[in-house]
């Protein structure tokens, strides 16, 4: 039902008006008034004679007005939505001007508020209860209300009445409800558009044309929607080779700026500059990039102190080792890393040097980072005058050793768990405790379950040889009776 209109009142002149002949900057104003205040003269804009206000000295026309850009979005050339105190608003920015009213099927207050001829003409609904009920078709694509069809399957009207008709770029059969073109041609009009902003960001003309090439190439590596979407990621690339107009850029100086990580994001421009001028990765410079930059990330993370500048004298001396050939840059990071690792067992603060004690500690727990710790606990003796060595008792480091793995299966045990992944994890770890192995495989071997006395458990057969265990089921303090 429509709601009853209210009755028009006249701002100037405070009369009740059957009809509002004119409204000015949202003044309302009778047929008499307008006629008393409202004077053929000159616009202040375009010249043109027009009925303007007389108490505005440099009134403008209508048409003067409306030309004027949005007051919300400052767009020109869109339809005017409403003429707001402030100026012209928009048909997109329009809603905003006005007061909010209940949704007469949710009761939501909205400001965009309209008549849906599908659901009920004298309703007025919100954008959200407008569109209750409409679907994707599925022969075009868009979101309308559907219809069933008498094959079953709903489409939207178009569809469902026309059929399929010719598109009007490239003449091929395509659903009635797209209307003018395939979904091919306006992704590619979507796609030349969209390059033809981005393109308009570049201040040289030579990488406008570089990445005018760019878009076309991409457009038949990857067609014309996903290199539509994807454009946008590229223009960073682009946009540093505006800012740097050196000619053709080399491997190098797209690894200085961008570093090994970036390009990896900018795989795809990357690709094009390979196959369109030949520009390839270079791997060997790629690797030492990253390597330089984990390096300079493990000293950023150090704090200052002691330990900070041990670590840098060491890495001075690594430097002059690689200057002279007899280490790589990979084995430097790693030095650096066990080093770091030593200083951190010393002290979390780095505010003092390791002991023998810490040193023998930290081994303890991490045998097998021994003799790549040994430069930095040599280094140390010489710099610092200390006699640090790291011999380690091997009956220490097989307690350390069984301590950790009771602690996987102790975790395993409480967190529990299901499927192959779990029980493989699981026997890894009881085999390495129980019986003794040094290392195994949890993809190499291959078990069964089997009760054995009463206890689950498994059966299980590694490098010939067969071995059981209990399950995780069988409760935690089967842990300190090994099996064979």
């Amino acid at each position: 039902m429509t709601p009853p209109e209210l009755p028009l009142k006249c701002d100037e002149c405070q009369c009740i008006a059957s009809k509002i002949h004119r409204i000015h900057k949202g003044r309302r104003f009778c047929n008499t008034c307008y006629a008393r205040l409202f004077k053929r003269r000159l616009c202040s804009g375009c010249g043109n004679f027009g009925r303007l206000p007389v108490f505005e000295k440099d009134a403008k026309c209508i048409r003067c007005e409306s030309k004027a850009p949005c007051v919300r979005c400052k767009k020109t050339g869109k339809p005017v939505g409403l003429m707001t105190v402030y100026g012209p608003a928009c048909a997109s920015c329009a809603h905003h001007f006005s007061e909010p009213e209940p949704c007469q099927r949710c009761g939501k207050l909205s400001t965009k508020l309209t008549r849906v001829l599908a659901i009920n003409p004298d309703v007025r609904c919100c954008a959200q209860c407008a569109r209750a009920g409409a679907a994707t078709c599925p022969d075009c694509r868009h979101h309308r209300f559907l219809i069933q069809c008498d094959d079953g399957l709903m489409r939207c009207k178009l569809c469902a009445e026309k059929g399929e008709v010719q598109c009007a770029s490239c003449t091929r059969l395509m659903p009635a409800g797209r209307k003018n073109e395939c979904e091919t041609c306006a992704w590619e009009k979507s796609l030349d558009r969209r390059a033809h902003i981005h393109a308009e960001l570049f201040a040289h003309a030579s990488t406008r044309q570089r990445f005018n090439e760019f878009c076309l190439w991409l457009k038949n590596q990857m067609g014309a929607q996903k290199a539509a979407l994807k454009l946008k990621h590229y223009v960073p690339f682009f946009s540093f080779l505006d800012a740097h107009p050196v000619g053709l850029p080399s491997y190098v100086f797209l690894l200085e700026h961008f570093s090994a990580e970036g390009l990896r994001r900018m795989q795809t421009p990357m690709l094009w500059l390979n196959a369109r001028y030949g520009v390839a990765a270079d791997e060997q410079l790629r690797n030492e990039h990253s390597e330089k930059r984990r390096i300079q990330e493990l000293i950023e993370s150090t704090p200052a102190g002691v330990g900070l500048e041990a670590l840098l004298g060491y890495r001075e001396y690594l430097r002059t080792k690689q200057g002279d050939g007899s280490t790589s840059i990979s084995s430097v990071r790693l030095s650096l890393r066990a080093a770091k690792n030593v200083l951190a067992s010393a002290s979390q603060q780095f505010d003092t040097l390791p002991t023998q004690k810490t040193v023998t500690a930290y081994l303890t727990q991490s045998p097998g980072q021994r003799a790549t710790a040994q430069g930095f606990i040599g280094y140390l003796n010489r710099t610092n005058g200390l006699s640090l060595t790291t011999e380690l008792s091997e009956r220490a480091v097989a307690r350390a050793k069984n301590r950790k793995l009771e602690a996987t299966l102790y975790n395993l045990y409480y967190t529990g768990g299901e499927g192959e992944a779990y029980e493989r994890a699981w026997i890894k770890a009881a085999l390495m405790l129980l019986h003794g192995l040094r290392s195994v495989n949890k993809k190499t071997f291959s078990y069964s379950a089997l009760v054995v006395q009463g206890v689950a458990g498994f059966n299980v057969v590694i490098n010939a040889q067969t071995y059981w265990i209990p399950s995780s089921i069988s409760g935690t303090s089967l842990l300190s009776d090994p099996m064979i």
